[in-house]
């Protein structure tokens, strides 16, 4: 297969140790069966962690883990939304009390977001500058990576990709250090209050931002070199069938593995590679776009989230106005798709009744080789240059690995339908004139 090489050296697995979970349902009980059974370490890292019922009960199962074993809990989520509340006043840090005494609890806050910006910026609005947005759940050296975040409707009716990657103690150790990096630059619990880890050196939004992204990007480096080092010296199985890539895309540090091998990517030019993405919020970056419309030549299916399977359907104040904002952004990018004439580029939008659409990943297929990229990205301008993402690469030419992976994706597109301009002449899909006007102006935001 055409598949660019990515930056980062490979790991050869046993397709068995790959597990893919297919339901949220099952994501939540898998996350509880490795807490059960975790005897060293024990790492969440997400972007929040809800309030409800099954959080809570999570939290618990932790919590009893723990006093039963003496096993290194660290939980990494990001500060704007960690500490938003709720109406009864919780938040994600009210939650974990219950395992603070013997958890070390951190929350990222982005560098972007100091001075009067940070001052004005009300609750949630706040968040548009960038986020802690990676999705990596590590138990002993199980991996658990995933866009889903610790939240109950993700545990429910939200449709997202869950890859477990078993007995993988490279990569688990490769995102446990990037996890511990990341945490050693934030804020952490300490007796109930948040203060800046003892070993961040420059505090998150009262110090120098440059100063700060260059410490953390240092740190980053520094996991990443390690990693690259101990690859050499392993013994490498190159009979392997299957093979996996740990890729991070931190914009904000100048770190864009991701950015770099999906240029690569999109610009291929055959027409035989069978090429599919799928991101709840669609928002290419102009880079991509024209990598794919004036560069590639290959097929390619887009699906997304419909206005009623996206998160913000009927929301209150300026968040009802997002669902239009991603209509508008599909019908921009199918008006350009005709004009470089790229036919072999379609739209897809996932409706299921009662859920909601938060799945994303790459697939490429290929003289029966299969790649595919899980993980947080969203592939737009937020991904790119705000927010920290991590995602998984996996390359395999094991037919029974290939169909389990096809599988999974075929399944996505049970609930589709095609997202053409005449599908966006529907209802759902009205977009007011306010709409088009400041799209242009907040996509960078999304």
């Amino acid at each position: 297969m055409e598949i660019p090489d990515p930056e980062l050296p490979g790991i050869p697995i046993d397709p068995q140790d790959l597990e893919i979970l297919d339901t949220p349902t099952r994501f939540y009980e898998k996350l509880l069966e490795l807490t059960a059974s975790t005897e060293r370490r024990l790492a969440l890292c997400s972007l929040y962690l809800g309030e409800g019922d099954l959080e809570k009960n999570l939290i618990a199962a932790i919590r009893e883990r723990s006093e039963k074993s003496e096993i290194e809990v660290t939980i990494l989520l990001d500060f704007l939304r960690g500490t938003r509340t709720n109406s009864s006043g919780e938040s994600s840090v009210t939650v974990l009390k219950p395992i603070s005494e013997k958890s070390k609890i951190y929350l990222f806050h982005t560098p972007e977001l100091s001075g009067l910006v940070k001052r004005v910026l009300p609750q949630r609005a706040d968040e548009i500058i960038g986020l802690q947005h990676m999705k990596l759940y590590i138990f002993d050296d199980n991996v658990l990576i995933s866009g889903a975040n610790l939240s109950d409707s993700y545990f429910t009716n939200r449709t997202d990709r869950y890859f477990l990657f078993r007995n993988c103690k490279p990569l688990a150790d490769f995102f446990h250090e990037i996890i511990n990096v990341v945490a050693d630059s934030s804020f952490i619990v300490e007796n109930e209050q948040l203060v800046p880890s003892p070993k961040c050196d420059v505090h998150p939004y009262l110090g120098s931002a440059h100063l700060y992204r260059e410490m953390l990007k240092t740190r980053v480096n520094r996991v990443i070199e390690k990693y690259k080092e101990s690859r050499k010296t392993s013994s490498n199985c190159m009979s392997a069938d299957t093979w996996i890539y740990p890729v991070l895309q931190m914009g904000l540090l100048g770190i864009h593995q991701e950015f770099e091998f999906l240029q690569k990517l999109f610009s291929l030019k055959n027409p035989e590679l069978k090429m599919t993405m799928a991101s709840g919020y669609f928002n290419f970056i102009r880079d991509y776009e024209e990598s794919i419309l004036k560069e590639g030549d290959y097929h390619l299916d887009i699906l997304t989230a419909s206005p009623f399977a996206n998160g913000f359907f009927e929301s209150n104040g300026f968040s009802k106005y997002i669902p239009p904002l991603y209509s508008n952004i599909s019908d921009q990018f199918l008006r350009k798709r005709e004009i470089n004439g790229r036919l072999n580029v379609k739209m897809f939008e996932y409706r299921r009744e009662e859920w909601t659409f938060h799945a994303k990943g790459l697939w490429a297929e290929h003289n029966n080789q299969l790649m595919t990229l899980i993980g947080s990205s969203n592939y737009g301008y937020r991904s790119v240059h705000r927010d920290l993402e991590a995602q998984v690469m996996v390359v395999t030419r094991n037919p029974t690995l290939i169909d389990r992976l096809k599988d999974e994706k075929n399944l996505l597109f049970e609930y589709s339908s095609i997202l053409d301009m005449a599908a966006l002449q529907q209802p759902e899909h009205h977009i007011p004139p306010l709409v088009r006007v400041i799209s242009r102006l907040i996509r960078s935001f999304l």
